[in-house]
């Protein structure tokens, strides 16, 4: 729709700056930010979140590239010249691999830091939905991760058009699910056909995650509800999410599924057996980090109230 923001240039070529990579930046940033905001009320030191970033950031993009290759279309390119994994021209980042890597990264992280890991993931683990609801915005401009072909009724009119030098949309109001279409141009995808616009679905589901594990963190029984909560929500999401995509590098070679359909299912019994586990071991003391206000930090963060032990 509009994969490159602007265009800077020079005596020496042309400079430009792609909105998908800038989502991701700012996906990163705002995924810190929220954490850096919490980590000081349960008494883990915010600074944490320095090197957290970096640590993750590696681990999220090493996991992304690599489901990416070994599970899609790009897998024999992949084999045969592992070297194509740092041409960011081809091909693009899977979530799910980011996704987990990052999380090991970060659990291994928290251990070598001495923190309390449960309330260290309660924490970080939501903020990633934050993270995905803006990176998914960075999908919607780039025209990539769209849905299967839209059918829009004969001489409908689209309610919403954009267009500019660079790129373009039109979003159409549909009689069927999931009642919207969006239709692109100038896109790294399917352009001038109408489609569903999962890219939107998935950030508003996302934030919609993200906003009940923050009730779940405010009114936790035990430490690694939120995680659980986020987990299990997201296997949920994903596979419907899923069967609307119509683009065809995903994987879809596992008994009928695509590869993120198939990682769901791990994923959910992951979030319930963290459920079952931790039921029934309450939730850890903690007191305020020494110099955080305690102050509520967000609109999201004002839906409950922590227990206070």
């Amino acid at each position: 729709m509009w994969p490159t923001l602007y265009t800077h240039r020079t005596e020496f070529g042309e400079i430009p700056l792609n909105t998908y990579g800038l989502c991701m930046v700012l996906a990163f940033l705002a995924a810190a930010w929220v954490a850096h905001r919490r980590l000081g009320r349960v008494g883990i030191d915010p600074d944490v979140m320095g090197g957290m970033v970096g640590v993750c950031i590696f681990g999220g993009i090493l996991g992304a590239r690599l489901l990416h290759f070994l599970m899609a279309d790009g897998r024999d390119e992949f084999l045969s010249n592992p070297l194509v994994f740092f041409d960011f021209s081809k091909g693009g980042l899977a979530f799910y691999g980011g996704f987990i890597l990052a999380g090991v990264f970060g659990v291994w992280y928290g251990l070598a830091k001495g923190l309390h890991i449960w309330k260290f993931a309660d924490i970080t683990v939501p903020t990633v939905m934050v993270g995905l609801a803006v990176g998914r915005i960075g999908c919607l401009f780039a025209g990539c991760c769209h849905g299967m072909e839209a059918r829009v009724p004969a001489g409908a009119a689209p309610f919403l058009e954009f267009h500019a030098e660079r790129g373009g949309a039109s979003l159409f109001v549909l009689d069927n699910f999931p009642f919207l279409g969006i239709e692109t141009d100038h896109g790294v995808g399917l352009n001038g056909v109408a489609v569903h616009p999962t890219q939107l679905f998935e950030t508003l589901a996302a934030f919609a995650i993200f906003g009940l594990a923050s009730i779940a963190w405010h009114r936790r029984a035990f430490d690694g509800q939120p995680t659980a909560v986020v987990l299990m929500l997201y296997a949920i999401w994903r596979p419907i999410n899923e069967s609307l995509r119509g683009d065809a590098i995903r994987g879809t070679d596992w008994w009928g599924l695509t590869t993120s359909q198939v990682i769901s299912i791990p994923v959910f019994a992951f979030g319930l057996l963290i459920l079952l586990v931790r039921l029934r071991k309450g939730v850890a003391p903690e007191m305020p980090f020494a110099g955080s206000s305690g102050e509520e930090e967000s609109a999201l963060e004002d839906l409950g109230s922590a227990p206070r032990l």
